[in-house]
């Protein structure tokens, strides 16, 4: 498949979401090296989950200490697992910037 697409010009783009309830630093590590396997072309990696109101992830950020039940969510708010807070986002950039023919964004 890879090689069908690459020689009719189609470019390969993933997508990461990073952060959720759960997350562990083990975890990143594994789908960053998941994603590099995969020898795309660019690669969305976003830091922490979009919270929605009345959906699991809502509820779980209260239960965190993220949100409070009556934020009302309409300005964007994002759960990060709170232990790769202080950690995630530099990890992010120094794996970004080691590959540099990665667009990551």
């Amino acid at each position: 498949k890879e090689r069908y697409l690459a020689e009719n010009g189609i470019k390969r783009m993933g997508f990461l979401l990073l952060g959720a309830p759960g997350e562990t630093r083990d975890t990143v590590e594994q789908s960053l090296e998941f994603a590099e396997s995969l020898e795309l072309e660019a690669l969305k990696i976003t830091v922490g989950i979009r919270i929605y109101p009345g959906t699991l992830l809502a509820s779980q950020a209260v239960q965190a200490g993220v949100d409070s039940p009556r934020d009302s969510l309409l300005e964007p708010r994002f759960y990060l697992e709170a232990g790769l807070r202080d950690w995630l986002p530099g990890r992010i950039r120094d794996w970004s910037l080691k590959r540099p023919g990665l667009v990551v964004s």
